[in-house]
């Protein structure tokens, strides 16, 4: 438990939300998790990092569930901001066979980051939802395809004109809970437009969830995001490493 304490407070903590995909009927009625953090360093290293998250889902128990997340992210190294995102996606899944393991989903999401260049990135899109796995030993494993249309405003349009386009929409989700406890999730997106597969966007995320006191964990998560034709200035590639604390409700 020391070596953990310790662990969590060297680490500059992020603002996440869990990626886990959830299936209709796991948790009914309202639930969701919370995390926020402040990471400040002074002296020969001047630093702030602040963050916040909120996840919150309604799960009708049989036929649908609606999820919504937020996460805000802002930071400041030697008295320059280096950071500022926020992010908010709601998503309302429906159960199409008994089973359950195929769902028709609805999403809304908007971004905004200032170091990308981006005043506002917002989308809709719908699709279906395949549950193709669902073991004990292996997990669950879900495959999902639509289409989303987004518009994005760029923070200065001269250099990168606003564009509206229209994608795919297809992820790849794997979730496997150990010892009733803990949780290892992967999330794959892949987003190429419809009219040019050259130009794509993709997103990779690896979670692993571990209890430490009542409703409080510990998340360590990896994440590799890929641009293809990102804004003028902007890098094609990001990757993070995050430790955070989530309180679950």
């Amino acid at each position: 438990m020391r070596l953990l304490l310790l662990l969590i407070l060297s680490t500059s903590l992020f603002a996440l939300v869990t990626i886990a995909p959830v299936d209709i009927g796991s948790k009914p009625g309202l639930s969701g998790n919370i995390s926020g953090s402040l990471s400040s360093k002074s002296g020969n290293t001047e630093k702030e990092d602040y963050s916040l998250g909120l996840r919150m889902q309604y799960d009708q128990g049989s036929d649908y569930l609606t999820w919504g997340t937020f996460t805000y992210d802002y930071g400041k190294s030697k008295g320059t901001k280096n950071e500022d995102k926020i992010y908010a996606h709601v998503r309302y899944i429906h159960a199409i066979d008994d089973r359950k393991e195929w769902t028709s989903e609805i999403f809304l999401q908007t971004e905004q980051d200032k170091f990308k260049a981006i005043n506002e990135r917002s989308l809709a899109g719908a699709g279906g939802r395949w549950r193709f796995l669902n073991s004990d030993d292996w997990g669950k494993g879900y495959i999902g395809a639509g289409a989303l249309f987004e518009k994005i405003d760029y923070t200065h349009p001269q250099t990168n004109p606003n564009e509206n386009n229209t994608r795919l929409n297809s992820y790849l989700a794997w979730t496997q809970t150990f010892a009733n406890v803990s949780k290892l999730s992967y999330l794959g997106y892949f987003q190429p437009k419809f009219s040019d597969s050259s130009d794509y966007v993709s997103l990779q995320t690896l979670e692993l969830i571990v209890p430490i006191y009542g409703k409080l964990n510990l998340s360590l998560t990896a994440k590799y995001g890929y641009d293809s034709c990102p804004p003028i200035n902007v890098k094609k590639s990001d990757s993070s490493y995050i430790t955070s604390l989530l309180w679950a409700f």
